[in-house]
């Protein structure tokens, strides 16, 4: 709810109409590798003005957050290059592989806020200018929130991987700098309240590595599609006139990219022509469920 509003949406749906899955994608890296650029320079500032652990973690993480959207809009642009003769089936693959690469980032961050927030337990210090840092993680908060909103939209529009797994790295971000404000205002009264902040957000920048990693392997092992998208594939072909029955359906995504396999058994009374006919009008309406999509259905008597 708190990143799906349907005016915010409306709004994002009319500047974008008319823009391709590949190019918003690309738009979204871009725009997350300048607002993590931005949030790693104030942040470092806040953290040498207060040497709060919760802040200094942030720091941490906000530069794995960019080099990882870095890294990822240059994968982005490799997986939208057509097949050639050695990759015959394309490059969208790299979307998985990066995912694990994205995984393994956000794993090592959240293990460095672990370590960052056992090391101040042994040694609790004071913070000094607080308000300083609370003023700059609202602005933090303010600049991620924009961010994520419109990565998760990207990311339900185009269903890129990268961009998924992008955006889980700044929603951990953004729950972290809510951590560090709460650190920030209640450190006068328990000084152990950093760690607490700094525990708990490594706890769920953990998670978050694990719901990356799973998209990835389900993308890099071709998973099939969600139960509701081949039911409503099926429902397309059955629909189709001339189409008795559906023999085979076989589906998996790679990247942002759909392919979708098929055999159906045709009317008896339909020769060779009409039946490729059939066919191809299958395809046609299958096509029209998925802006990216690849679609073979084959036809039996």
């Amino acid at each position: 709810m708190l990143f799906n509003i349907n005016l915010f949406n409306k709004i994002l749906d009319s500047c974008f109409k008319d823009v391709s899955s590949a190019s918003l994608a690309k738009t979204s890296i871009i725009f997350a590798v300048i607002v993590s650029a931005f949030l790693v320079i104030i942040k470092a500032v806040a953290w040498l003005m207060t040497d709060s652990i919760s802040l200094l973690a942030s720091v941490n993480d906000s530069c794995l957050d960019a080099l990882s959207s870095f890294i990822a809009f240059h994968a982005l642009k490799f997986s939208c290059v057509r097949y050639d003769k050695i990759h015959n089936f394309g490059h969208e693959k790299v979307e998985g592989i990066v995912a694990i690469f994205q995984c393994l980032v956000v794993i090592y961050s959240g293990f460095a806020i672990f370590r960052e927030s056992y090391a101040i337990f042994l040694d609790p210090k004071p913070m000094e200018n607080t308000g300083v840092g609370i003023a700059v993680m609202v602005v933090s908060c303010v600049a991620v929130y924009q961010l994520i909103y419109f990565q998760k939209y990207v990311a339900h529009r185009t269903e890129s991987m990268i961009v998924r797994g992008d955006s889980l790295h700044y929603l951990s971000d953004f729950f972290m700098n809510l951590c560090v404000i709460a650190s920030l205002i209640l450190s006068k009264f328990f000084v152990y309240v950093d760690v607490v902040c700094g525990l708990t957000v490594g706890c769920f920048v953990l998670y978050n590595a694990c719901k990356i990693f799973r998209g990835a392997l389900s993308d890099l092992m071709d998973e099939s599609l969600p139960e509701h998208l081949q039911n409503k594939i099926e429902e397309t072909i059955a629909a189709v006139p001339g189409v008795k029955s559906i023999k085979i359906l076989k589906t998996r995504s790679a990247g942002m990219k759909k392919y979708i396999e098929s055999r159906v058994i045709v009317d008896d009374d339909l020769n060779i022509r009409d039946a490729h006919n059939v066919t191809k009008v299958a395809e046609a309406e299958v096509k029209k469920l998925f802006e990216n999509v690849d679609v073979i259905i084959k036809a039996e008597i």
